[in-house]
């Protein structure tokens, strides 16, 4: 079965220069290829006629092009002129366009201006696709055996129009080829590393399946993807492959879907009916944000302490002096009592602390920037370990972020509690 091809064509200045963050790129682009279809390329260009000219005439090449933005009612707006200029049409007046305009502005009780009224006019080659969301027509027009999609930039819109109107019709009109993937989680262990391990397992992957390595903060998610005429065979295969790279890789997998490290930690707590804070220093609350995003979060999470200056650290969880003095703020000792002051005040089952250096400055030869000391404080007693996450201030919060629930993961799941 041939593969549908796809391009997704962005039009706009303020993509480029990176005012706006092209969501509607990476939105369809997941939808088309769940639906079975290949995106085969993905550009954005400017509010230029000679650019999107050329966008046009390269797109030749697929069998479908989706375009976004350039169709609202400001002088920037070129996209309908430019698409009349290539598919040798004319803008000519739409009652039905009009209608829906009409209706739109009545439902929102506001008043239609001329700029507005501008709207319904769409290249008289065209078929308009119903938009029901915003003011903005929808155009499907055909040249050379590709079909051309113009779609509204605002995502709201294009995503229901997509959802209601246009994946119906590519339903009808295209070949879809079964899609399907697993997300692997793992932490613990480095992408280079990791694929030393599984590399014979890789080489050995049937060819209608890739694997891709998607490396972040801490954690490495393993993707493994294939497309088959056969969908039931896919999954099956996908299946069968994920439980021989599970024989290889157990120890460092989190999660067998893409689910941040948190989530896996959440579940696990509120399963086992136990509780959680945390003692942040160089983190600066960020363990505690990214677990209160979860929903229902406060049936497991009881708090945090920000104690980011040294003398907050003792005022707050009670971490001595003395204590600071003698070993420094950046050490095993300060983190651990940070832990367990926290998980005594707390009353939680469990508290994980950080303290360390983000940087880019306040760094020294003891301790160099990116060294972060972690600490879990359990029902039994604590844990910690020094870590170096290197010069990049966001990547040393996120990644001791990661880590710290990592800790705590490896806890809940019966492992390092010899250490504790």
């Amino acid at each position: 079965m041939n593969e549908t091809k796809v391009k997704i064509l962005s039009i706009g200045d303020e993509l480029l220069i990176g005012q706006v963050i092209n969501t509607n790129a990476s939105w369809l682009g997941k939808r088309l290829t769940e639906a079975g279809y290949h995106v085969d390329s993905v550009l954005t260009i400017g509010d230029g006629e000679e650019a999107i000219l050329d966008a046009f005439q390269d797109a030749l090449e697929v069998d479908l092009v989706l375009v976004t933005g350039g169709l609202g009612p400001t002088a920037d707006d070129i996209t309908k002129p430019t698409v009349c200029k290539f598919f040798g049409t004319e803008l000519v007046f739409s009652q039905e366009v009009y209608d829906n305009i009409m209706a739109i502005f009545a439902r929102r009780g506001f008043q239609m201006s001329e700029r507005n009224k501008m709207q319904a006019f769409i290249p008289k080659s065209c078929i308009y696709v119903p938009n029901r969301y915003g003011t903005a027509p929808c155009m499907w027009l055909e040249k050379e055996g590709t079909v051309f999609v113009f779609m509204p930039g605002v995502p709201f819109e294009m995503k229901g129009i997509f959802n209601d109107e246009l994946l119906p019709r590519f339903e009808q009109r295209f070949k879809a080829k079964p899609y399907a993937q697993r997300v692997i989680m793992t932490t613990g262990v480095g992408e280079s590393f990791l694929a030393d391990r599984i590399q014979d397992w890789e080489k050995n992957l049937p060819d209608f399946m890739s694997l891709a390595y998607l490396p972040q903060y801490g954690i490495v998610r393993l993707r493994l993807s294939g497309r088959h005429e056969d969908a039931s065979f896919l999954k099956n295969s996908l299946d069968h492959e994920v439980t021989k790279l599970m024989n290889l890789i157990s120890d460092c997998v989190f999660a067998l879907d893409d689910k941040p490290i948190e989530n896996v930690v959440f579940e696990l707590l509120l399963n086992k009916g136990l509780t959680l804070a945390t003692a942040e220093s160089c983190t600066g609350g960020n363990m505690a944000h990214r677990i209160t995003l979860i929903p229902g979060s406060s049936e497991v999470f009881k708090g945090t302490a920000v104690t980011y200056a040294t003398e907050m650290k003792t005022a707050m969880i009670g971490v001595p002096e003395t204590l600071i003095a003698e070993h420094g703020v950046v050490s095993r000792e300060v983190a651990e009592h940070m832990a367990l002051g926290m998980r005594k005040l707390s009353g939680a089952d469990f508290a994980l602390s950080s303290t360390g250096i983000a940087g880019p400055s306040g760094g020294s030869d003891e301790n160099p920037v990116g060294t972060v000391w972690l600490a879990l404080a359990t029902p039994t007693g604590v844990v910690s370990q020094r870590y170096n996450f290197g010069k990049d201030r966001e990547n040393v919060i996120e990644r001791a972020t990661v880590t710290a629930y990592a800790m705590l993961l490896r806890y809940l799941n019966g492992q390092d509690k010899s250490q504790v």
